[in-house]
């Protein structure tokens, strides 16, 4: 063991992993959500509805399921004017046939004082009716005391809808007009809003509303053609004119989001609600916390926090215009799970639609929702082969008999390792059409899928085995807590449970509302996994140790065999609350380099077995990271993007990682086209530092990034190596003016090394070691903005890629010296008598166990970091100690083979390959 600050410390376990093993390069999106859970929002409230014009009361049952009765605060039905009116007051034929359904359905779901919207239903329209105003209003009003009579207020009604549909033979503009004029004569229309004029055509919307705004009280549009402009423009208009803003045949989710953004109050749903949608009602009664559109695309996302806490971001398009788009949600203030994925801060949503400018052409109408959870209890991710397992009776759903005939009942039975227990559960595709925040499930033996027996939306219901074709044979899971899920039906809303909680094998397997039971859970476990419920034992000993830029933990294993990783916890303070930090841990040392420096952490470990069981939490420690001046990232390329300092800082490739030859050993390829290097998101996170790298930059197009770390196209600090009419250039800006440095184009060709130094007195750049610009008239530090988008060879925007090659990226957390710079370019002249005068000996070679590492310095070079790497370049063994001339490395865990150790110290590098045979 060697001394390290004052502390006795373990040797490096071979298979230390981090927050950073896990990072994802993600694809360049069209459009980007940022947000922070921590922010206030925006408060966004809306009316929300659901509609009758399309005369299904299965509609109303399921959009109330999922928004929640006490969100359904108005309900749209119709007005016919098929058949004339019987003495001036009642209604007759299919007038009087349709409007007793509509009102059986909203007494039978809503009860008294639901509130009506009132408009026409599009059909045929009797000659007694048209062009007649006279008549048009003693219809309205008679149809309008019908559903009073039955206890409901009507509070909105407007003559049409859809005019600008020429097939409805409504009316024109000025039977509109005609009609509102006479309305407004009588007084039993008095507080009650006068609508209209309910477009089809956002972009034929004003050539009715300006004549008529004076005649109407609320400005209503759908959107199933035109501009996406016009769109946000009614309801800016409208909201200026002081009047209702309505859309009451909402498509998507995206029409929603849209509108709510410029100005929407009342919403109502065409067809129902279904997760998407009834989450996104849920959600407004929060803050929205996060917006983008794509306005030629006809698509938006947003992210909202509920009144209960809860985080989730939305995605949609237009049902019948929309381009395929993808969405970057950001989290800005920390790391986040995203339906289980995680920890991150960047997640993609793909919304596949029609090509630009299409109409009714390739449309999904897709739209989605995404759960955004932190916390110490995080979903497991679902996509996979799996039995699923009842948290009541510990036995696995499956198709009675193992049939794999249509229509066979599910029941629950004990777990005997039969394919036709076991199912395979993915994520349905985007492209499946309409709302995606779904899982298909189906049977491993028979392809047969679970179903609800008719279409049920009662309680009761039988789950059947069926073919696969869409709505009935869709569930959604919502976690419970504990590695439990709820599986609940896209049709009904309703959970899949065993039914009469029973524990009898063949019990039938039904479908009823949430309550909370344990015969409503169920965990999705491997087919490997074994159904049992005793947890492991908690891990022992954790240690954390203090570093530079990061903290290191370490513990003793659970001695369960059936132990299938740790799940690392953090917390502010001794008492607090834990966050999940890391999951599925392999090893028993974990980096912990998403720390903020001077502020003190405390730790636990929870052990994991392949049944999902946890442990208790091992002992609390405490740790607060050094702040000392160090190199936090040094990503060297050697056939990895791995990072071979203590911190494991590891970048990640987009696309297929290429190497090629190096300034020194292998450098890593950026094709100027489709390639770039992702880092993690903290690693800028100092108010002084300093980004240094070796560059082969083949030329072509100005604007190209060698770094680019940010958060949008306001805030961000980038190196380019041509700007356009200018040449080598440093930026930084955080939403104000961008301040730089300039200095000449980087030579194309051939490799320079490049560094910049931002520090407490201004910033400085540099080419091969020599000082090309400098100022104090910088300002600005990355801690200003907390850049968390950053990149090696793609920038902020929309810039093009970096082409050419990067070698021995550094980051360091101070402002290197003129003379530093010079000496990690290698053109300080006395860093050749230093190297000259310096030796690095192993032995024995081969190695069995304990491999001597001596080195020797005419200069006292401080601190070194020493690390072991494969051939590929993986990290496997790292120290970081004070000058001492000899050390021993125990690596008898690594198997035989050639490795390369690597010494780094603020002079010098030196790499040496070795043999291990056991």
């Amino acid at each position: 063991m060697l001394l390290l600050f004052g502390y006795l410390i373990n040797q490096t376990n071979a298979q230390t992993t981090s927050a950073s093993n896990n990072l994802v390069a993600q694809p360049i999106p069209d459009r980007t959500v940022s947000f922070s859970i921590t922010d206030i929002g925006v408060s966004k409230p809306i009316t929300w509805g659901l509609d009758l014009a399309w005369l299904d009361g299965n509609n109303v049952r399921r959009g109330i399921a999922f928004m929640g009765k006490e969100r359904v605060k108005i309900i749209r039905s119709s007005f016919m004017p098929t058949n004339p009116l019987v003495g001036d007051s009642a209604l007759q034929g299919d007038a009087l046939t349709n409007t007793n359904k509509r009102l059986d359905i909203i007494a039978n779901y809503m009860g008294p004082g639901t509130k009506i919207m009132l408009n026409d239903d599009n059909p045929t329209v009797h000659a007694n009716f048209y062009q007649n105003p006279v008549n048009w209003t003693k219809l309205m009003k008679v149809t309008a005391k019908y559903h009073e009579k039955r206890g409901f207020n009507v509070v909105s009604i407007a003559p049409f809808n859809e005019p600008d549909n020429t097939g409805a033979g409504q009316g024109t503009v000025q039977d509109f007009v005609n009609i509102n004029t006479e309305v407004k004569k009588d007084p039993y229309f008095n507080g009650k809003r006068l609508s209209g004029p309910n477009m089809l055509n956002n972009d034929v919307f004003f050539n009715w509303y300006n004549p008529m705004k004076s005649v109407v009280d609320e400005g209503n549009t759908h959107q199933l053609a035109g501009s996406f402009d016009n769109y946000a423009l009614i309801f800016q208009t409208v909201r200026a004119n002081g009047q209702m803003a309505t859309n009451d045949e909402l498509h998507n989710v995206m029409e929603a989001m849209v509108g709510v953004e410029y100005g929407l109050q009342t919403g109502i749903w065409w067809g129902t609600a279904e997760l998407a949608r009834g989450e996104f009602c849920k959600a407004s009664d929060g803050v929205r916390l996060g917006y983008a559109e794509h306005r030629p695309y006809w698509t938006s996302a947003s992210v909202y926090r509920g009144l209960d806490g809860k985080v989730q971001a939305f995605g949609g398009m237009s049902e019948r215009q929309s381009a395929t788009t993808t969405y970057r949600f950001i989290s800005k203030d920390r790391d986040v799970y995203y339906d289980g994925y995680g920890p991150q801060r960047e997640y993609t949503m793909l919304l596949p639609g029609g090509l630009v400018g299409s109409y009714s052409n390739g449309q999904t109408s897709a739209e989605r929702v995404v759960n955004i959870t932190w916390g110490a209890d995080i979903q497991p991710v679902i996509n996979g082969t799996y039995k699923l397992v009842n948290r009541k009776s510990g036995k696995v759903l499956q198709v009675s008999g193992g049939s794999a005939s249509l229509g066979t009942n599910f029941i629950q039975n004990t777990y005997i390792g039969a394919t036709y227990q076991q199912w395979n559960v993915t994520p349905l595709d985007p492209k499946s059409g309409g709302d995606f925040s779904y899982f298909k499930i189906s049977n491993v033996n028979s392809g047969l899928s679970p179903d609800v027996l008719n279409f049920s939306l009662e309680n009761g219901g039988s789950i059947i085995a069926y073919n696969y074709i869409g709505v009935n044979q869709q569930w959604y899971l919502e976690y419970a807590s504990d590695g439990w899920f709820y599986i609940r039906s896209k049709y009904s809303n309703k959970c899949m449970e065993v039914a009469n909680s029973s524990i009898v094998a063949g019990a039938n397997i039904q479908q009823w509302d949430k309550i909370g039971s344990t015969n409503q859970q169920w965990r999705l476990l491997p087919v490997n996994a074994p159904i049992e419920f005793v947890a492991p034992t908690e891990p022992l000993s954790l240690t954390a140790n203090n570093q530079s830029a990061s903290v290191r933990l370490d513990w003793i294993a659970s001695p369960e065999t059936d132990v299938a990783g740790y799940t690392v916890f953090r917390s502010d303070s001794a008492n607090g609350v834990y966050n999940t930090i890391a999951r599925n841990v392999k090893s028993t040392s974990f980096v912990d380099n998403t720390s903020s420096a001077g502020k003190q952490y405390f730790y636990a470990i929870k052990a994991v077995d392949n049944s999902l069981n946890s442990s208790g939490y091992s002992n609390q420690v405490s740790s607060t990271v050094l702040n000392n001046k160090d190199l936090i990232v040094h990503l060297e390329f050697d056939n990895t993007t791995m990072d071979s300092t203590i911190n494991l800082n590891h970048s990640a490739y987009y696309g297929t990682a290429t190497y090629v030859d190096g300034k020194e050993g292998k450098a890593v390829s950026l094709n100027g086209t489709t390639s770039f290097v992702q880092l993690p998101p903290t690693i800028a996170n100092s108010n002084e530092i300093t980004i240094a790298a070796w560059v082969y930059w083949n030329g072509t197009t100005t604007g190209q990034r060698i770094f680019d770390f940010g958060n949008s196209s306001t805030e961000y600090m980038n190196l380019t190596p041509k700007v356009v009419l200018g040449g080598l250039r440093f930026a930084i800006k955080n939403g104000g003016t961008e301040q730089v440095l300039n200095a000449p184009a980087l030579t194309t060709g051939k490799w320079s090394h490049v560094a910049v130094t931002l520090g407490t007195s201004g910033a400085s750049m540099y080419v091969n070691g020599l000082q090309v610009a400098t100022s104090t008239s910088i300002t600005i530090n990355p801690m200003n903005f907390k850049p968390v988008l950053n990149y090696i060879g793609r920038s902020q925007s929309t810039y093009p890629l970096f082409n050419g090659n990067i070698d021995d990226f550094r980051v360091y957390n101070y402002a290197l010296s003129a003379n530093e710079v010079a000496q990690i370019s290698g053109t300080l002249s006395a860093i050749e008598d230093v190297v000259k005068k310096s030796s690095l000996t192993l032995s024995p070679i081969p190695v069995k166990d304990i491999l001597h590492v001596n080195y020797t310095s005419e200069t006292n070079n401080g601190l070194i970091a020493l690390s072991v790497h494969d051939l590929n370049g993986k990290l496997l063994l790292t120290k970081k100690i004070d000058y001492i001339s000899t050390i021993e490395l125990n690596v008898s865990n690594l198997p035989s083979g050639v490795y390369f150790i690597k010494l780094i110290t603020g002079k010098e590098t030196i790499k040496k390959k070795f043999i291990i045979n056991h």
